[in-house]
This record gives structure tokens, sequence and C-alpha cells, in this order.
């Protein structure tokens, strides 16, 4: 099983996500920085990932192509996972970029309604997934609707939906019922809301998304020389 350590990037965000986890319960992600990145080469051998995650308190892509800072940032991820010998995941809601999609393992994109899935292309060998919050306005024949239109598509390899988070950080169920026999028949995945990965930012790593930002990651500051030189 794939061990991931997610990295989680602040570039600012388009803000168009009505359910916005980070924006609704106030996690402080910290902005990203190129300095920011010393210490991940140390977390990928400290935590034993396997495979690197780029998610975001904003999203990864959020303007790529007019702020150096951006496409600077991931190459730099890009260059240590290829020296550990490791590959990438994507998350984005940007379906158009300048950003090299064909690099990653895996590209996810999070949409919000059926006409998105029309955007959606691969651009090389990777495995393109679509992931879905079930929001209130979401109905199950939107759900259905979106997984007929994947099974039909020879652009999307998976489809994931999972629950909304509300501004008390807790989860909400709508369609709960409907979508998790959905999962059991394999049409698709239905994501519990729950802390699945390791989160790296800012050369600090957590074990929980909501304490991001917070002194109480793990700060790898003291381990050993910055991996990257100047």
């Amino acid at each position: 099983m794939d061990k991931y350590l997610s990295v989680i990037t602040n570039f600012g965000c388009h803000g168009r996500c009505p359910y916005c986890i980070v924006r609704e319960n106030g996690i402080k992600v910290p902005k990203s920085t190129v300095d920011g990145l010393d210490k991940l080469e140390d977390a990928i051998t400290l935590t034993g990932a396997n495979i690197v995650s780029i998610s975001g308190g904003g999203d990864p892509l959020y303007r790529y192509s007019d702020n150096p800072l951006v496409p600077m940032y991931l190459g730099m991820v890009m260059g240590i996972c290829i020296k550990a010998g490791i590959p990438m995941e994507m998350h984005t809601s940007y379906t158009e970029s300048e950003f090299p999609y064909h690099f990653c393992k895996r590209v996810v994109y999070h949409l919000q309604s059926v006409e998105d899935l029309e955007c959606v292309e691969r651009h090389g060998t990777e495995i393109v997934r679509v992931v879905f919050v079930a929001t209130e306005k979401l109905s199950k024949e939107d759900i259905t609707k979106i997984s007929d239109f994947v099974h039909s598509s020879d652009q999307i390899d998976e489809l994931s939906f999972r629950q909304m988070v509300n501004e008390r950080y807790e989860t909400e169920y709508y369609n709960h019922d409907f979508l998790k026999t959905g999962h059991e028949k394999g049409l698709w995945h239905y994501i519990r809301q729950k802390d699945y990965n390791i989160y790296y930012a800012e050369n600090r790593i957590y074990t929980k998304f909501s304490e991001i930002g917070e002194d109480d990651g793990l700060s790898l500051i003291h381990i050993s020389e910055p991996t990257r030189r100047s």
C-alpha cells in the first residue's frame, strides 16, 4: 500500500469552492516559500513515504503562469521526488494549466459539476481521477450522471466522492447511503473524511490537517543541514 506524504501549499486560491475546509475552519496554512522545501527530502526519509502528494490550503496551481514562485516551487518538488526515486501526485481544480501534468503518477481533479468533466483530459500516461464533494446541491441524479460519464470516458480512470466538512470541522452526510451503496458495487470510491496522510508544510510535519500552521507540528529544522543548496 502506498504511503503518502502530502505537501500542503499556499500560493493563494481562486476561492470558488463553497465548501472550503480551510476557509470555513480558519486553518492557517502558512504561505509557501522555496526555503520551506529545505526539509522535504528529510521528511520523505523520516516518514517512509513512497509517494508525494501536492495539495493545498489553496489550489497548488493558482497563478501558475504569472507567479514565478509557483513553477519554481513545484519544479523543486519534482526534483526532490526524482532524487528520492518516488512519484508525485497533483491535486487541483485547474483542468487547463501550463503545469506538466504528464510528470505525475496521478492527477486528481477536484470538480463541482457534470459539465466540468468535459474539460478533463489526459496529458500523458498519468492516472486521471476526478473527485466531487457531496454537498446539499449534489443530487442522486447528478451522482449517477457523473458516474455514467466517467465509465464511458477514455480520459478519466477513477471517480471518488467525499463528504463535506462544515464550519465546525464536522462531517456532513449528504446522500451517504446512496454513495456507500455505489462504492460497494464498485461504481466509485466513497472516501470517508479522516486524516489518511502525513502532512508537510514549511519544514514541519503534521498528522492532522486541522493542525497545519500550528506550533504542534514536528519541526525538521534541527535534523540536519538543509538538503537544498543555494
